[in-house]
């Protein structure tokens, strides 16, 4: 249950916080590799496990999600849009001591490979370089969004892999509901915008 309340916290700030964010960005960067670096050396701490069990991590990711589900007026999705790049980068950051220690166990033998997670956390490096805006301005538009688009299978195997280690039943709940929202919302989203587009090819045959 605490994705829930690091999910507020980071709406909160992206309600009142968005130019501060954008304004230090590097500097945050910074300080979440520095932070999820200790997180990772005291991964068997209590104080880590928001970075280890990946729940900070989801976090992020959830926003950036359910932003591109969320209506395009919607006050929350202007607001999350301002931050998706620095959210996704953060992400990606937080999440990295969660997979790295499992990648580890895995090597020396203590426990098996989590196929979907370890695709996933893959997948998600070249999506983590090409959020820069230095090495987006390098590639085609076209190329950067089609490499962007990689995403929606990040969001599935996270699914399945979150449904497949949840560590508590309440987790495994509250997993199902944010996924299912979100797939719903997309879903709606995505008829609706074809329907509109359809609307207006209609209207300039006529």
């Amino acid at each position: 249950m605490i994705v829930v309340a690091f999910l507020a916290i980071l709406t909160l700030l992206a309600l009142f916080a968005g130019p501060f964010i954008r304004k230090h960005n590097i500097k945050i960067y910074i300080v979440a590799v520095i932070i999820s670096g200790i997180a990772f050396v005291l991964k068997d701490k209590t104080i880590a496990l928001p970075f280890v069990q990946g729940f900070l991590g989801l976090s992020f990711f959830y926003i950036v999600m359910i932003t591109g589900a969320l209506p395009k007026k919607h006050k929350l999705r202007i607001k999350f849009m301002g931050l998706r790049r620095e959210y996704s980068i953060i992400g990606f950051i937080v999440i990295s001591p969660h997979a790295l220690k499992y990648i580890l166990q895995f090597l020396d033998g203590t426990r098996s490979i989590e196929w979907f997670g370890l695709i996933s956390f893959v997948i998600m490096i070249p999506l983590f370089i090409t959020s820069f805006q230095v090495i987006r301005k390098k590639m085609k538009v076209s190329s950067w969004k089609l490499l962007q688009s990689l995403a929606y299978i990040v969001y599935i195997l996270l699914f399945i892999h979150l449904i497949l280690n949840y560590s508590k039943a309440i987790n495994l709940v509250l997993y199902l509901i944010l996924f299912i929202t979100y797939f719903v919302l997309k879903i709606y989203y995505e008829v609706h915008k074809y329907m509109i587009k359809r609307k207006k090819a209609v209207l300039k045959t006529t």
